[in-house]
């Protein structure tokens, strides 16, 4: 019965790109399970473009992304999993760089 109900109730992929230097040259999100569809960040894309990325700049990327957001009732949590698994996914990819 298990294996039948596991999913993910949020999910995050994360693509990161360098450049020559090493330096973050770019950083696409994509989302799951908070919507219809896949969600495709670009907001929040462009808000931590040609910057480093700290947890403040995070933060407003992700409050920016989520401006529009209009949860189902009862799902509003997914809204603040989503942003710690981004948070967290992002600092396992950007630690020590």
């Amino acid at each position: 019965d298990r294996a039948s109900y596991a999913f993910a109730v949020v999910s995050v992929a994360v693509v990161a790109s360098r450049d020559t230097e090493g330096r973050l040259a770019e950083l696409k999100l994509g989302l799951g399970g908070l919507a219809p569809r896949p969600w495709r960040a670009r907001r929040f894309e462009q808000a931590l473009a040609g910057g480093p990325v700290t947890d403040d700049r995070l933060r407003v990327a992700l409050a920016a992304e989520f401006a529009t957001a209009r949860p189902l009732p009862r799902n509003e949590f997914k809204l603040d999993l989503a942003r710690d698994a981004v948070v967290a996914t992002v600092r396992e990819l950007t630690r020590g760089r």
